[in-house]
């Protein structure tokens, strides 16, 4: 084709035609790209952009309440991970007083222990994840013992535990549970006191 062919083409005929889904598809990555760097500099998600980490959130959160042992643990928990009691006379445990409270405490002493949980996968604005969760079994092990020693032991009895249902809300960065934190219950009793009292155990008040 001559020059003068080419000059008399329609600007039209050296479009690209892709498809269109493709350029979605191209679209939604210079999204993401361009949210990754928004994040870099420490900027929100733009509400339009579609929250592309939930799967991998939700399936890292399946994996850790279903799963009770050090691997999972110790992989899926930041080194600086905290574990927060909301509340009145809330504390704080960190990555080691946690993996304590569950492989040396509740799971010698229930060893079918599980831990209900259902959640979605999404974040907040303010980056949290929130997860329900249900403790059950039978205390058909060991002692249950307080991680602190704060109350005398509670002898195996086979009795079934059934605690209320309890909100988490956990926030997950970088592929690791970075923090946790337990929302008030209406008796005051969550977490590992109210375990404790599920078992039989008396609580002061």
């Amino acid at each position: 084709m001559s020059s003068a062919s080419y000059r008399s083409q329609s600007p039209q005929a050296f479009r690209t035609k892709a498809p269109r889904l493709a350029r979605a598809g191209r679209q939604a990555v210079l999204e993401v790209q361009n949210f990754k760097f928004m994040k870099d500099l420490g900027l929100k998600k733009p509400a339009f952009l579609p929250d592309f980490g939930k799967e991998k959130r939700k399936a890292l959160l399946d994996r850790f309440f279903t799963n009770f042992d050090v691997k999972t643990y110790d992989e899926l928990l930041a080194d600086s991970f905290e574990f927060v009691k909301l509340g009145e006379g809330g504390k704080t445990q960190s990555k080691r007083d946690f993996i304590s409270l569950v492989l040396d405490h509740a799971l010698p002493a229930i060893p079918d222990l599980s831990w209900g949980h259902a959640t979605d996968g999404a974040k907040d604005d303010d980056g949290y994840s929130i997860v329900i969760v249900q403790v059950t079994g039978h205390h058909t092990g060991t002692a249950f013992t307080m991680p602190r020693g704060e109350f005398p032991p509670i002898e195996a009895s086979g009795k079934r535990v059934l605690l209320e249902e309890e909100k988490l809300r956990v926030k997950v960065e970088d592929g690791q549970i970075q923090r946790m934190e337990l929302l008030p219950v209406k008796d005051g009793f969550g977490g590992t006191f109210g375990l404790y009292k599920a078992l039989g155990g008396k609580v002061p008040a």
